[in-house]
């Protein structure tokens, strides 16, 4: 029975240690997503990440999000994070499919915010967290992101003509270049 007890504290006792490992010297990161006319997104998740560690928030209907790692209000480390928006949608129903058995109906989702705000990579959110702060986003809706605003890496990923016409033009200066290596001659060899 005294093995057993003695596990069990040491069980207890690793699961705190891993629970609070990262709280010390954590900040808070709070803050408000809105579009451009004021209004609050109302849905959806932010979320910080430095590819290794996450904070994230629901979306409250103040458009408000309080960053925190393993339960409400701990905050997350200080650094370097890219910052993003996922679940930023809302469900309308749609017709009711009728089989042999019975009805289903599917719902439809709705993206309400445009795609460059939903990927770490395309969101052009990058902030360095050194201590307490608040920091407000600005999302636009779906294709309605202004051209100078819009990154480079969301036109690379989600515009098919834009890829298209920027692959050509890599190609080809991967071809010249290629052309140049090989018009090179050995002035030893003449």
């Amino acid at each position: 029975m005294g093995r057993i007890r003695l596990l069990l504290i040491s069980v207890v006792a690793a699961l705190f240690s891993v629970a609070t490992i990262g709280c010390d010297g954590n900040v808070h990161v709070s803050g408000k997503v809105t579009y451009p006319n004021g209004q609050p997104l109302t849905r959806g998740k932010v979320v910080f990440t430095d590819d290794f560690y996450m904070g994230k928030s629901d979306i409250d209907k103040n458009g408000e999000y309080s960053i925190h790692t393993l339960k409400r209000n701990d905050g997350i480390k200080k650094g370097v994070y890219q910052v993003y928006i996922c679940g930023a949608m809302r469900f309308e129903p749609t017709e009711e499919i009728k089989d042999s058995l019975q009805g289903y109906r599917f719902d439809k989702g709705v993206d309400l915010i445009d795609d460059q705000h939903t990927n770490p990579d395309t969101s052009g959110w990058r902030f360095e967290v050194k201590k307490d702060c608040k920091i407000n986003l600005t999302v636009y809706p779906p294709g309605e992101v202004p051209e100078d605003q819009r990154t480079e890496e969301a036109k690379y990923m989600f515009d098919l003509e834009y890829r298209k016409k920027v692959d050509r033009e890599k190609m080809k200066e991967f071809r010249d270049n290629q052309s140049r290596k090989r018009r090179t001659v050995n002035p030893k060899l003449l």
